[in-house]
């Protein structure tokens, strides 16, 4: 019912991000790095690109950071993101099918543990769903993985988490590990040394590719005020990285030059009008395309045509962008089987799976117009 009155009274006196930054501007409790980012992003294209949902998840995560710090960021903003503390049977039917054999399941692995800023039954089901996925991922190909994923990254934020064997189990870390692999089996990261990351959310995904494969040169491309998240947090698992924020570049020669002398790069939305074709061996966009409205969505799809040949992304099956219905809008549905995705029809869709966790989300895989005629060629 509350859900109800807010949508009501959203659709009527929709937040306004600037609006409140104002308001909050002279807060010493603002961050320097965070400020930087925001009065960058404000002034950019990149603000103006944003769905009204966005409005609202990004005036509450910041009056977390403000209220109760970055340190406590997975107990209370990600829960807005990818923490989840409810379950469906759509969510997890393929999960269980996976390992209804098993009979060797750890039940000693703190069930009953209550986390910060979760009530016990939030806890519980998180708990769950640590030991589901644990074990799910222990029969795929890249448990081997697990151990590479760091506790100061991954437990450094007030990180719900459990104890499994000897392992501190997060959800983040078992869903970006079985991120990793669809990837890796879309693409193959053994041909992969570029990579453009759009809508990274707290870094969890970058983090476990670069715990992987070391040697990439990566580029984040984000607003406010997930992308403050993930260079933090970035920077405490890779203190020996070159890690910067080029958000206030827009010369196309300085942008790209630095984008090659760093390992890790942060940029907003409109600075990818400024790179040169092909400048990455992938993209990826890992559940943030389904909180996008169209207009945006076809804003990025044809600048990933232009800057790499593959393109990676996964999604809700079916879904609705909340509080994004207007006058001249009437359906807020994003159904990729139904083409409101708009993926350009002479991209080849070469890859397509359900993921394990949540089991209603796809996993898709794109060569791009671009990839499909240099294969012709090649095949001449």
């Amino acid at each position: 019912m509350i859900n109800f009155f807010l949508r009501g009274y959203y659709k009527m006196f929709p937040p306004n991000f600037l609006k409140y930054y104002k308001e909050i501007i002279k807060n010493e409790d603002i961050d320097s790095e965070l400020r930087f980012l925001t009065e960058n992003f404000i002034i950019s294209k990149s603000y103006k690109l944003v769905s009204k949902y966005w409005h609202i998840l990004g005036i509450k995560g910041y009056k977390n950071l403000i209220e109760q710090g970055i340190q406590m960021y997975a107990s209370t903003i990600a829960s807005d993101y990818h923490t989840f503390t409810d379950i469906h049977d759509e969510w997890i039917d393929k999960a269980h099918e996976n390992i209804k054999d098993i009979d060797n399941i750890n039940l000693n692995a703190q069930l009953f543990k209550k986390h910060n800023n979760f009530n016990y039954k939030s806890s519980i089901i998180y708990n769950y769903l640590c030991l589901l996925l644990f074990y799910n991922l222990k029969r795929s190909n890249v448990f081997e993985h697990l151990a590479k994923l760091q506790d100061k990254s991954y437990l450094g934020f007030d990180d719900p988490n459990i104890k499994i064997e000897k392992f501190n189990i997060t959800t983040d870390k078992l869903i970006s590990l079985l991120d990793y692999e669809k990837i890796d089996k879309a693409f193959n990261f053994e041909k992969i040394q570029t990579v453009l990351e759009i809508g990274a959310g707290s870094g969890r995904t970058s983090d476990a590719i670069l715990s992987i494969k070391k040697n990439l040169n990566y580029v984040i491309c984000d607003i406010v005020p997930t992308m403050y998240v993930s260079y933090k947090r970035l920077k405490a698992a890779f203190p020996n990285k070159k890690i910067s924020l080029l958000v206030d570049i827009n010369d196309k020669e300085k942008l790209e030059k630095n984008i090659k002398a760093n390992d890790i790069s942060f940029i907003f939305p409109h600075q990818l009008e400024n790179l040169s074709n092909d400048l990455f061996d992938i993209t990826i966009a890992i559940d943030c395309m389904h909180e996008m409205n169209k207009n945006t969505i076809r804003y990025y799809l044809d600048l990933i045509g232009k800057l790499s040949p593959n393109f990676y992304l996964s999604i809700w099956n079916k879904t609705k962008l909340p509080y994004s219905k207007t006058f001249f809008n009437k359906t807020t549905r994003l159904d990729f089987n139904k083409g409101d995705y708009n993926i350009p029809k002479d991209w080849d869709n070469h890859f397509k799976e359900n993921l394990i966790f949540p089991s209603n989300y796809l996993s898709l895989g794109f060569k791009t117009k671009k990839t499909i005629k240099l294969m012709r060629h090649n095949n001449k």
